[in-house]
Formats: C-alpha cells, structure tokens, sequence
C-alpha cells in the first residue's frame, strides 16, 4: 500500500506521516532525505551548486538506496549508510541550491519511485507524492494549515534558538515558500482530485492520524477491526 502525503510548508506533515508510519508499521520516505544525501556528497567533493557539468557527472555515478528495516530507515550512499549525517547545520543551508537543478530533481524522482521495489508498506510526504511520483497511490493526503498559524509555530521554533528572529519574516518567508511551491514549473504544489483534506490549524498530530485511519476505513483500506489491533479505537 502507497500512502502518498503532500501540502504545505510547515504545516506539519512530516510529523503527521511519521507518526502514521509507525502507527501501521510501514516505511516512512521523505523526499528532503534524498536531496540532502546528494548535497552531503557534493559538499563532500567540494562541488559547488553552479558547477553543473560536475553536479550531472556526480549523479550519473551515484548510487543511493533508501530503504525501511522494519524499525528506522537506512540510506546508503555508495553502500555506506549516511542517515545520522543528513540533518547538520550545512546541509540545511545548501540543500535548497541543488534541489532546484531539474537534473537533480529528476534523479530523485526516479529514486522515490524505486522505493516501491524495497517496500512493500509505504508512507512518502513530499509536494508532488500524489500528482507526480506516485499517481495510483492507495490514498493521497493533502496537508495544509493556516499561514499565520505556521507562523506562529516555527517563530516559537526558531527564536528559541534565535532570539532576534521576527514573526513578521517568518511568515513572509512561509508565503513566498508557498507561492514559490504552488507556482514552480516543475512539479508545483498541488492537492489532488481524489485527495483527502487535512487542515491541522486547530487539529493536532493525533487528531490528524486518527481522520487520516478513519478515512482509510470509509476507503475499504483497513478495516475497524485492524485499526484496533494497532491501538486506534474509532
């Protein structure tokens, strides 16, 4: 089964698909995971964003493999597992210069697609799970929130690490994340025909999780007495 969840910046989807992975024991795949290993080797090589001719020959000879071993999730990079090094201070502040080369993002498509061959259970959030990698996913799930109710959220986030950060950039910065996201050429932001609305402005993580199962029972994709099974009781 394919549960394929997009929406929004900041609008809690990351968490929510997480905690819905590991509610039906299925593998969690986040796009920013594999774009992130691409800037760990180029930074490691020293490969500048506007080195195109290197950045294309990097990837024709990479090999990455993101995979769930029934309990976290593993990816190898040249058959070395890197998933403890995505998450540094570097790679956050240079992951968005190369994951905006159409080459690179068509390298990762074909990777989340290749998830499918290693997982048989999948949870994969990004912004184009539903329109573009995964079309004929079991259940599409958008997931959106009030813009100054996500502001509100990470300005509470960063100033605790950053005391001189003000709401007012913060939520500028969500709105041109958002227009940037909904009007890009390649693979804008979208919620799908057939996708089922979330909105987590007053709904929180556990809430979310549990319309999310209920609507997978009204689809006939789980029945009551499974979700029992895994501690929901609806």
């Amino acid at each position: 089964m394919i549960i394929a969840i997009d929406g929004t910046s900041g609008s809690g989807k990351s968490t929510l698909a997480k905690k819905l992975a590991k509610t039906l024991g299925f593998g969690f795949f986040s796009a920013g995971d594999l774009y992130r290993t691409i800037t760990l080797k180029a930074l490691n090589l020293s490969i500048k964003d506007n080195e195109d001719d290197k950045l294309q020959y990097l990837i024709e000879h990479t090999e990455i493999l993101y995979t769930y071993d029934g309990k976290s999730n593993v990816m190898l990079l040249d058959g070395i597992d890197v998933m403890s090094k995505l998450r540094t201070e570097e790679i956050s502040q240079n992951v968005a210069k190369y994951s905006c080369k159409p080459y690179i993002r068509e390298f990762v498509r074909k990777l989340q697609r290749e998830t499918k061959q290693h997982n048989e259970n999948i949870v994969m959030e990004g912004r184009d799970i539903g329109s573009v990698i995964f079309p004929d996913a079991d259940l599409k799930v958008y997931v959106d929130c009030q813009v100054d109710e996500r502001a509100k959220r990470r300005f509470k986030d960063c100033s605790a690490d950053d005391p001189t950060v003000k709401y007012e950039d913060v939520l500028q910065a969500l709105k041109d994340r958002d227009y940037k996201d909904m009007h890009r050429e390649i693979s804008p932001l979208i919620m799908c025909e057939n996708a089922f609305l979330i909105d987590s402005t007053l709904n929180d993580v556990f809430e979310c999780e549990q319309l999310i199962i209920k609507e997978m029972i009204r689809r006939n994709l789980i029945t009551r007495e499974h979700a029992k099974e895994l501690g929901v009781h609806i």
